[in-house]
């Protein structure tokens, strides 16, 4: 309904006046003309729209006779006549601004209708909204302000209009609904401005009790939701009593605010009857509040609505991240290492929704921290370094849903895993230079975070190494060590026969993660070991001591010309190494004496002739088995080799020893006439060698080298004399005597 003044009507009234002038004076002067006459009709001064209607917030419903000139939530809401006892009522009473001048000193006067509460404090609020309804604001009404008839109200409505910041304004009243059985009356309110008059009216609805209700529920009111994802908010729903009405999700609607906002209802016939799943878009992050109720219009029939109670969801949204689970190996305290080698971080990832990795290449970010003695009072807290995939530096890991990378043993680069230079560093020298990076002994932690390509990233990942305090052992073959003085009088390079292990022979190590240290004429030097990245208890090794750098020729132990190495004097030496960890073994002492000359022979531990048979070979020698090795070594000497031998004997058990029907013989390569000679309890002269004491040359001569089949050591045939069938044994006696 609308009122408008407007000013045509004081327009014809002075026309109408002026033609009764004109008639009267015709009338005088008898003379007869003709004039045109015409009037224009204005615009009313301004244009406006009314409605008055109530909204149910609990029934989520509404009373209008106008669904076009309200806000939208209501007309969101579904149509209704009735409201229940107690229900949340809204009496709304609204302008709408068409054209024309603004409107100016607006009072708007309200019935207030009984058999409602009205709320005290706070009555309700003038809501202005700009035409686009980008822009609103809100003026509270206070209880104060009722009229002292305590029936009505009357409060100033701001200009709204063409000039001014809004286009309309909605007085809204906040108020419960009474007992049930009431009729509530039409709500009047009569609006005057110096401009504009017009007047409206709430319908007039009945109390009543609902004739059902909802009840809905969740098994989940805490969600966890991420950034930039959709998510569902589940739940159940059902009638409270069984009056024989089938329950269909199609007659519901579901109405949510997000936050205190109010979206509009929804309906959820894709899931089965009395379930709901509601797909959410996606949320900023942090938390937020929705509630939920569940509505149905015209329940059985009978135009009422009926409704669940509130569903209040926690819903927080945070930034999609990975998951690691760590591999097995990581469970309960942590992994305990038992070696030297590098430890495999490892596991799998997933994105905390549920989705799997991405599956691009090199698209993985990974960062470790290590943390060290992390069991002390004063742990180590290593800087965080960026992991990189094997290949070129700085290359990243796939992103395949696993990942797995090597930490290494705080020294472990020492050897020929690291830096050709290092390889001849101290322990010590190691440290010095780039610190205790890396495991140790301990407790070690390793802090782990992955990103993907797509910012994704995990909460830091704790991986566990406890490395045991293991005690490295160490023993020599023996501990006279000797070796030749050469004409510089630096000595020469000599070998240390060692036996690596640790304490209960259970630990495992390679010899690459084995770091020996010599120490000599008060010079410690690292030197070199066979190396082998292969696993083992114990090992026996040959570690070769260097005595002079080979580039500069200088003495590595402090020798020089001035102060020369004393040939044959035991000089004191001592032993020990390190492993990947730093674990130090014992220290061994040793002698090492520089030999002025040598003769050392070489020989097999045991040595075979072929076999023979009784009767079958007559006269002549039986030959050697296999090769026979037998050589002398020697240091500015000249020496003679002599060799003697036992009596063939065989020893059965409980019996006398059984001698052979033969015997050693040596035939001389050298001689033509292949002259022979008899071994047993004989020494023979089997090689000679004249040296010379100006070579520093250590020479090996191969005194088997020179036999031919023939001759050499050789086992004389029994002939026609027979010998108990078994195996005989003898001994050789080997003598190499200086002959200089």
């Amino acid at each position: 309904m609308k009122r408008v003044r407007g000013i045509f009507y004081p327009i014809i009234f002075s026309l109408m006046c002026i033609l009764g002038v004109l008639t009267l004076n015709s009338m005088k002067i008898k003379a007869a003309t003709s004039s045109d006459v015409s009037v224009s009709v204005e615009t009313p001064v301004l244009e406006a729209k009314t409605n008055a209607y109530v909204v149910d917030q609990t029934l989520k419903s509404k009373i209008s006779t106008d669904n076009t000139i309200m806000d939208s939530q209501a007309q969101s809401y579904v149509d209704t006549d009735t409201v229940n006892p107690g229900d949340d009522l809204e009496f709304n009473y609204l302008m709408l601004f068409d054209n024309g001048d603004a409107i100016s000193n607006m009072r708007a006067t309200i019935k207030l209708p009984d058999n409602v509460t009205f709320a005290t404090g706070t009555l309700g609020q003038v809501v202005y909204l700009s035409s686009d309804g980008t822009k609103s604001t809100s003026v509270d009404i206070s209880s104060d302000d009722i009229n002292t008839d305590s029936n009505s109200l009357t409060l100033p409505v701001d200009d709204i209009g063409t000039g001014k910041d809004y286009a309309s304004a909605r007085i809204v009243l906040s108020a419960k609904a009474g007992s049930a059985g009431k009729t509530v009356a039409a709500s009047h309110v009569d609006y005057e401005a110096d401009n504009y008059d017009d007047a409206a009216d709430t319908p007039k609805f009945t109390i009543k009790d609902s004739a059902n209700s909802i009840v809905a529920a969740t098994n989940n009111s805490s969600v966890q939701a991420f950034e930039g994802e959709n998510f569902n908010l589940i739940g159940t729903m059902d009638y409270k009593n069984n009056d024989g009405v089938v329950f269909k999700n199609e007659n519901m609607y579901i109405y949510y605010t997000i936050d205190g906002v109010a979206q509009l209802p929804v309906q959820d016939t894709a899931s089965s009857d009395k379930n709901f799943s509601l797909i959410m878009r996606p949320l900023a992050l942090g938390s937020h509040t929705i509630t939920v109720q569940v509505v149905q219009p015209n329940y059985n029939d009978t135009g009422e609505t009926i409704v669940s109670n509130i569903l209040t969801y926690d819903v927080n949204v945070t930034a999609n991240s990975l998951i690691i689970t760590k591999d097995k190996s990581f469970a309960g305290d942590g992994y305990t290492v038992n070696d030297n080698d590098p430890v495999d971080i490892k596991g799998t990832y997933e994105h905390a929704n549920g989705d799997p990795a991405h599956g691009t290449k090199n698209s993985l970010s990974i960062t470790a921290q290590i943390t060290s003695k992390a069991d002390t009072d004063d742990p180590n807290v290593q800087d965080e370094y960026n992991v990189d995939a094997p290949g070129i530096a700085g290359t990243k890991y796939d992103d395949d849903g696993t990942f797995s990378f090597q930490v290494v043993p705080v020294v472990y680069k020492m050897g020929n895993h690291g830096f050709l230079i290092d390889q001849s560093l101290s322990y010590e020298d190691y440290i010095k230079k780039y610190g205790y990076v890396g495991l140790e002994v301990g407790k070690n932690i390793v802090t782990v975070k992955l990103t993907d390509a797509k910012g994704h990233e995990s909460d830091e990942t704790q991986f566990v190494i406890n490395v045991p305090d293991v005690q490295p052992e160490l023993s020599l073959d023996t501990t006279d060590i000797y070796s030749n003085n050469p004409n510089t009088g630096l000595g020469a390079d000599y070998d240390i026969p060692m036996n690596v292990s640790y304490v209960g022979k259970k630990y495992q190590f390679s010899m690459s993660t084995i770091f020996t240290m010599n120490t000599l004429n008060d010079v410690s030097m690292r030197n070199a070991v066979y190396t082998s990245d292969e696993l083992q208890t114990e090992e026996s090794v040959i570690s070769g001591i260097m005595m002079v750098n080979s580039l500069t020729k200088k003495s590595l132990y402090g020798f020089s010309a001035d102060d020369p190495v004393i040939a044959d004097k035991p000089y004191p030496a001592s032993y020990y190494y390190r492993d990947a960890y730093g674990r130090k073994s014992n220290t061994v002492d040793y002698t090492i004496t520089f030999r002025s000359k040598y003769i050392s022979i070489k020989t097999d531990d045991s040595y075979k002739f072929k076999n023979f048979k009784n009767f079958e070979l007559t006269g002549g020698n039986n030959k050697r088995d296999g090769d026979w090795g037998v050589a002398v070594e020697s240091f500015k000497s000249s020496w003679t080799l002599t060799a003697k031998a036992t009596p063939f004997y065989q020893y059965p058990d409980g019996k006398d020893p059984i001698k052979l029907n033969s015997q050693m013989v040596f035939v001389n390569p050298d001689d033509s006439n292949s002259s022979t000679e008899s071994m047993e309890n004989n020494p023979v002269v089997v090689d000679k060698y004249t040296g010379s004491s100006a070579s520093d040359k250590v020479i090996t001569t191969d005194v088997a080298s020179k036999w031919a089949d023939d001759s050499g050591i050789l086992l004389t045939r029994p002939g026609g004399l027979a010998s108990y069938v078994g195996t005989y044994t003898s001994t050789i006696t080997w003598e190499a005597a200086d002959s200089v």
